[in-house]
């Protein structure tokens, strides 16, 4: 049996990323966005901004589980349960870990946004393209630890009778289990985006749709209360939903970084919105 070896000048460990390989240090632009005059959007600078507002998600997450877990007795009384008010609490946390797949696929990337060649059926180099087959598996994971999150928000609002909880478990069976082909990609600025199982999409929209009630319902009363507009309990998950379309259909077709870092901001904004009207609940 014989086996490749790496000869005396190869470094298996070697990276993609400058030495020594400081954060705030990026890799040089790609080749594909040299060619096509889009470089100047991925600066440093630029790139350590992008990192910075995907990581920051983490701490509005943070923050308002705590909040709830600090509530726990008020919830308690308006939802039901304890086990209700923890699915809460757990909610953001979810979601917040959901979005650390994207980072290891942006961190790998050197968080440039770039044309998606797959390796699997080209001739791929990580200087001169983004890695398409790593998108796919990024976004199934991504989008399934979402629905996870989506599942424990909506079972907290509306407790876990026997409808929610069939309801949860075949969603989280068919997210999980469910086909990769056939992908819901589809063209945009003559680029494919979207790849993600029809399957795993379809279980997404029907979650969202029922969490997108459960916000309503939580929500409310509360605003009605404090002389707010209703309309004002999809705010949330507006956000989310915007920053998602525009990372996933602008920034990934454009290649433009700039687009890229507006999109987590909508996202961030979507917590800060989520923090404010639980603050209307007690």
């Amino acid at each position: 049996m014989t086996v490749d070896n790496y000869t005396q000048n190869s470094d298996p460990s070697k990276g993609y990323y400058p030495e020594p390989g400081w954060e705030w240090q990026k890799p040089e632009p790609k080749t594909y966005l040299v060619k096509h005059d889009l470089a100047q959007y991925a600066r440093v600078w630029i790139l350590n901004l992008v990192e910075f507002v995907h990581w920051i998600l983490l701490v509005p997450s943070f923050i308002l589980s705590f909040i709830i877990f600090q509530h726990t007795e008020i919830l308690a009384a308006r939802l039901g349960t304890d086990l209700q008010v923890y699915l809460l609490s757990i909610a953001p946390v979810i979601q917040a870990f959901s979005g650390l797949v994207a980072v290891v696929m942006h961190e790998y990337e050197g968080w440039q946004v770039v044309y998606f060649k797959n390796p699997l059926d080209t001739d791929f180099k990580i200087e001169d393209f983004n890695n398409e087959w790593l998108r796919e598996v990024a976004y199934k994971m991504l989008f399934f630890l979402q629905i996870v999150g989506l599942i424990a928000f909506s079972l907290g609002v509306f407790g876990l009778s026997k409808f929610f909880v069939s309801f949860a478990m075949i969603s989280l069976v068919i997210g999980f289990i469910g086909p990769q082909d056939p992908k819901a990609t589809f063209y945009f600025n003559e680029q494919p985006v979207f790849p993600i199982a029809i399957s795993l999409v379809a279980v997404f929209v029907v979650n969202a749709i029922v969490n997108f009630v459960a916000y309503f319902h939580l929500f409310g009363p509360a605003l009605e209360a404090a002389n707010l507009p209703i309309i004002l309990a999809g705010l949330a998950p507006l956000l989310f939903m915007l920053g998602g379309v525009v990372e996933g259909v602008l920034a990934e077709s454009t290649f433009n970084q700039w687009i890229h870092f507006g999109a987590v901001i909508f996202l961030n904004l979507g917590l800060l919105a989520q923090i404010y009207f639980f603050g209307l609940l007690w």
